[in-house]
């Protein structure tokens, strides 16, 4: 009997000893990875107390969904909380960030996901798609968030529980921001005719993209390819983007109501126009 219990003491000790080495494993790979430092240079954007700046900052903070994640004064707020993927998200308060950031530190946090110290920030910003931001409308966006008042709220937080790392390393947790994002691509041309195919592109990769990306795997679940909306004609697709309404008065359950009624709503019709035109241009 002792002999049994001796193997058995044994045969547990050793299965210790190998998920502690696993799990050990795991947490260095995952601090290497998220303590990267990143080489991407500063970007020079303009900022200005000019009012027509400012509105115009706000409306792009409402369009792309500034208040949506880090609350209704920019004061940071929980964002995604999920026991089951061992992950915590509390987006920062950003009229902290503004004053202990610099417009250019900003700004590149917005379009390459990178903070202050060069490390990445949490891939629940959508800087894939914020990227092709325009240099005038990030540095109207940021203007904006600099003239907002400072009020009490959270630094920002991003945790991965143990299953969470686990879950990093096997791709089903989304890796740092800033490794999804090709940082000396090509943006997306800014410099277009009001309400063209042009225009409308710029849109559809700068706005659409943050939930429609294929970019890794942050497509937001249930959220279709974009070339759906060929299948719109003007009437619904306005209807779609003013109200989240889809074709055939379906219900949808990836959030494209409360987009369109929270944030599509600060599109011009112009907007809406040239991204029409966009998604039913012709593909040859």
């Amino acid at each position: 009997m002792n002999r049994f219990a001796d193997k058995l003491l044994y045969i547990l000790v050793a299965l210790a000893v190998a998920v502690l080495l696993a799990y050990s494993y795991v947490w260095v790979q995952i601090e290497t990875r998220m303590t990267r430092v990143y080489d991407v240079p500063l970007i020079d954007v303009s900022v200005s107390d000019d009012p027509a700046v400012l509105a115009e900052g706000e409306r792009q903070a409402w369009i792309h969904g500034c208040f949506w994640c880090h609350g209704n004064q920019l004061q940071g707020k929980p964002y995604f909380i999920n026991g089951a993927r061992g992950v915590k998200a509390v987006a920062p308060n950003l009229t902290y960030k503004a004053r202990d950031n610099s417009p250019a530190e900003m700004a590149r946090a917005i379009r390459h996901g990178i903070k202050a110290d060069g490390t990445s920030l949490q891939p629940a910003m959508p800087s894939f798609a914020f990227y092709n931001m325009s240099d005038e409308q990030t540095g109207a966006l940021i203007s904006y968030i600099r003239s907002v008042p400072v009020v009490d709220g959270p630094e920002g937080e991003f945790t991965l529980w143990p299953i969470g790392k686990i879950r990093t390393l096997q791709g089903i947790v989304p890796p740092n921001l800033a490794d999804l994002i090709d940082h000396t691509a090509a943006r997306t041309p800014s410099e277009y005719e009001s309400g063209s195919i042009e225009h409308g592109r710029y849109l559809a990769e700068s706005v659409c993209t943050e939930c429609h990306s294929d970019n890794g795997n942050l497509r937001v679940p249930g959220t279709p390819d974009l070339a759906i909306a060929r299948a719109y004609n003007k009437e619904q697709f306005v209807r779609l983007i003013r109200t989240g309404v889809a074709l055939g008065e379906r219900e949808i359950d990836y959030h494209m109501v409360e987009v369109a009624e929270y944030r599509y709503i600060y599109f011009t019709d112009e907007e809406v126009d040239a991204l029409f035109k966009y998604f039913h241009r012709p593909l040859n």
